[in-house]
């Protein structure tokens, strides 16, 4: 933990501008973003739900601090700063002082406008209110017409202390002095980000989304079973499969986010199959590893699937792992192109997101 007084005084920079920043919403997320960013000069206001436990992440916020005093990586200065300037809340009005607040919340429209329309009321005229949205554009949570200018996508990736890079999204109405804040603000935190307009937003998850939607199609004629695509994702292209990512993720997220991404697609019929399979699933109430069953079946929570499997043949293995490398590689050229992004910027983005060593730029 880096937090003390005289970093956050002595700040001359665009950066200084951003020295209170809300978080809100308890999820792995919005946890994982809490405790990344205690590791530097900001002060802190954590808002969670009513329903949330705040007893319990006092404690384990008190934990950290106190580990991180008995390792040296602060001093009892600094250790005692952190715990008295640091707000654990369900009230919204702790954040009235805040110069930048992050929502993290369920991927729902409503609930994501609804959140933004009461913290515009509390927050100073000044306070840029950005959302980690995996699918929903900034523009779309307009609040006021004073506000519109501070409303941006900060997209993170989970976890976050181990994914270096972050999407900035921007509206149209995004100006330069905004747009620096919060650019000072990720490099002040050490990590890369790429900058989108509402275009190209979320342009990883959109990467990903074809490589999900051709793994699908793959299934759906019969030519492999869900878990033969994980197999062959995970143990020759990415370190996870393709059915498992979404399970993880929660199926009723996946849908939202799919319909979101093909809203503007000309094609979008293409991804319509993958589209109903979600919301079959997602009706069934079966919402991936949260709810015990997805894609996978998850018995006190360990994976396993029905599937009468025939095993696939290595010439079979070659043409769909050929097939989904061509996806992949098109992909990835296709929304570089598209993202205005130097083709450096993306690989990295692309390794990071995938968490691979090797992009498919080299």
């Amino acid at each position: 933990m880096k937090n003390n007084q005289s970093q956050k005084s002595s700040c001359q920079d665009p950066g200084s501008r951003i020295q209170i920043v809300g978080i809100v919403g308890e999820g792995k997320m919005g946890t994982s973003l809490f405790y990344f960013l205690l590791e530097f000069p900001f002060l802190l206001r954590w808002i969670c739900s009513p329903e949330a436990d705040l007893e319990k992440f006092h404690k384990t916020f008190t934990i950290k601090a106190l580990r991180s005093l008995k390792t040296g990586l602060i001093d009892q200065q600094e250790h005692d700063e952190i715990l008295n300037s640091t707000i654990i809340s369900s009230d919204p009005e702790q954040l009235k002082d805040c110069d930048l607040v992050i929502e993290t919340i369920n991927e729902e429209f409503e609930l994501k406008r609804n959140l933004f329309s009461r913290i515009d009321k509390i927050v100073p005229a000044s306070c840029i209110l950005a959302s980690n949205s995996s699918s929903i554009n900034p523009s779309r949570l307009f609040v006021s017409e004073a506000r519109d200018p501070f409303i941006i996508g900060l997209h993170y990736f989970y976890p976050i202390p181990l994914k270096d890079i972050v999407e900035l999204i921007y509206t149209e109405k995004t100006p330069v002095e905004v747009r620096s804040r919060v650019e000072y603000f990720i490099r002040k935190t050490g990590k890369h980000f790429i900058s989108l307009n509402e275009s190209n937003s979320f342009i990883l998850n959109r990467l990903f989304l074809d490589i999900q939607n051709d793994a699908f199609r793959i299934v759906e004629q019969k030519k492999a079973t869900f878990s033969q695509i994980d197999d062959l994702v995970s143990s020759r292209l990415f370190p996870f499969g393709v059915f498992d990512f979404m399970d993880n993720v929660g199926i009723d997220t996946m849908l939202a986010s799919v319909k979101n991404y093909t809203s503007d697609y000309p094609h979008k019929d293409y991804y319509q199959p993958l589209i109903d399979k979600l919301y079959r699933l997602e009706k069934a109430g079966k919402l991936g590893l949260k709810s015990g069953e997805g894609f996978y079946t998850y018995p006190e929570g360990i994976k396993t699937h029905a599937d009468s499997e025939k095993a696939l043949s290595e010439t079979e293995e070659k043409e769909i792992l050929d097939y989904l490398s061509n996806t992949y590689i098109n992909a990835s050229k296709r929304f570089t192109m598209q993202s205005g992004c130097t083709i450096d910027e993306m690989n990295h983005a692309i390794k990071e997101y995938f968490g691979i060593e090797k992009g498919p730029f080299g």
